[in-house]
């Protein structure tokens, strides 16, 4: 079948092609699982196919959300056939099929290639029977299917492959040695007295990652994460400190791998380590470069600034199936949800009156979304009460500014006292989400990185930050604030043009 696709059938892109708001979706990942069901599978000694229904309901809920909060999502070619959660659109004829095929012949769904010159080429690896035949005959009545590659030169690919995906992992792993230590307690969970052991556990991942010939994923596991002589893709992890936290933290940059070679953005999933754990120092080409910059932003955020009146909406994910989200995507009212989150990424200095914007769209959207699945299923629905949460995020220490009719800053951690006085990233954070904080992996929601600021002194600067906000009238919160878990479209960072 290697020479199903020719002439207009397959048309050849690169990173240039991609709409501006392409992600590559981190739930397709066959080792991606929710931080709370990978303690539960350590802690109760079990694996991933004692678990197997419930990840698939995860993965499903956030890849169905990719498809509906993106202009464009990338796959991985070897998802479509391996991966119930994508074929089971198209291994049976119905409404998901023609959703499939269309989104396919659309370019809303992009196969990447990694070294294959066609999608239906052989794969030189196990395959899902089901899911492979069903691929070829879906690529068979598509009239043409969009197919990402790093370059279309052979000799080319290979080496931005090997620079810009196998290096960047294994550099990374290097690394993780010289990484803040308390921010990355913070990022990770961890306790101080949790130090001494995560020291020792960095060096060890930094000689062994210099040591050994090949550095892959499936490699780092058997080293570190799973049961010797087990295969890391059944998910048999020890029962040693610190495992989950190494594996979301390794799995974390596996799947960043892509969209920071191809330019896109990474779309974490709800309950999932965000990018900022990498600890990624560097400022982006053309970032904004100050506190003034970010406080002209925070300045705008007084009570009750944003307007959220509408009634709450009878809508959840697992009430959605492929083709509602094919349909909301085809509507008026997706296309200026779209338009309004360009229009925010274009000049986040401009933010209440851009984030207003995205916001109105998005609930707009929901509104239509919640018509398209129709009434004879509103009884399974949970009530979808949209609130906007707006987040900086600096070394580990996170704000949020709430808005859901009583505005209100949490606070969580501070900025550690050993880069108090130095230079440090901060990333400002947009999402509308779920009041309900409890049901965020099922909710519908979405959230972007819309800037980056360096911050010269850290410690002061945040201070500065929250103390600007509580003269603003933002009661902080009471109780035990967590770090904002919403499913997030992360962009990474460029090189430092200071340096």
């Amino acid at each position: 079948m290697s020479d199903l696709f020719s002439g207009a059938r397959r048309a050849q892109i690169d990173n240039r092609d991609l709409a501006r708001v392409a992600v590559v979706a981190q739930c397709l990942d066959n080792q991606w699982v929710t931080e709370d069901l990978l303690t539960e599978i350590i802690k109760r000694r079990r694996s991933y196919r004692d678990v197997e229904r419930q990840r698939q309901r995860d993965a499903r809920a956030e890849y169905l959300r990719s498809i509906l909060n993106a202009e464009q999502v990338v796959v991985n070619r070897a998802y479509f056939f391996n991966n119930p959660v994508v074929h089971q659109d198209f291994v049976a004829t119905g409404p998901q099929r023609e959703a499939f095929r269309a989104l396919l012949d659309e370019g809303v769904i992009v196969p990447f290639l990694l070294r294959e010159r066609t999608p239906a080429e052989e794969p030189q690896f196990g395959v899902d029977s089901a899911g492979w035949r069903a691929w070829l005959r879906v690529l068979d009545e598509v009239d043409a299917v969009r197919c990402l590659r790093l370059s279309w030169d052979d000799d080319e690919n290979e080496r931005l492959t090997q620079r810009c995906m196998y290096a960047e992992f294994r550099r990374f792993l290097v690394d993780m040695a010289v990484f803040d230590l308390p921010q990355l307690e913070r990022d990770l969970g961890l306790r101080n007295e949790d130090r001494p052991l995560l020291k020792r556990r960095l060096r060890e991942i930094n000689n062994w990652a210099v040591d050994v010939e090949q550095v892959t994923r499936n490699s780092f596991y058997q080293e570190f994460l799973v049961e010797p002589g087990t295969n890391p893709a059944d998910g048999f992890f020890r029962a040693d400190p610190l495992v989950a936290e190494f594996k979301q933290l390794v799995d974390l940059r596996y799947n960043t791998t892509l969209p920071d070679a191809v330019d896109g953005y990474a779309l974490t999933p709800a309950d999932s380590l965000r990018r900022t754990a990498m600890q990624e120092y560097r400022r982006p080409e053309g970032a904004h470069r100050g506190l003034g910059e970010l406080l002209e932003v925070i300045r705008t955020l007084r009570p009750q600034v944003f307007d959220l009146a509408q009634s709450p909406l009878r809508l959840d994910l697992t009430g959605l199936e492929l083709h509602h989200v094919r349909q909301a995507r085809q509507t008026d009212e997706w296309r200026d949800y779209v338009t309004a989150l360009q229009a925010l990424l274009d000049d986040p200095l401009d933010f209440v009156a851009r984030s207003q914007a995205l916001y109105d769209r998005y609930v707009a959207l929901a509104g239509r979304l919640a018509e398209t699945v129709g009434e004879r299923r509103q009884d399974r629905m949970s009530v979808w009460d949209p609130a906007i949460r707006v987040t900086v995020e600096v070394s580990g220490a996170v704000l949020s500014v709430v808005f859901d009719g009583h505005p209100r800053l949490e606070v969580v951690g501070e900025v550690p006292t050993e880069v108090v006085a130095r230079a440090a990233t901060a990333v400002l954070r947009f999402a509308v989400v779920g009041r309900d904080e409890r049901r965020a992996a099922r909710e519908l929601s979405t959230g972007i990185d819309v800037m980056r600021v360096r911050l010269q002194r850290a410690g002061e600067d945040w201070r500065e930050l929250v103390r600007r906000l509580q003269e603003m009238g933002f009661p902080v919160a009471d109780g035990d604030a967590t770090r904002d878990d919403e499913p997030n479209i992360d962009r990474a960072q460029g090189e430092d043009d200071d340096q």
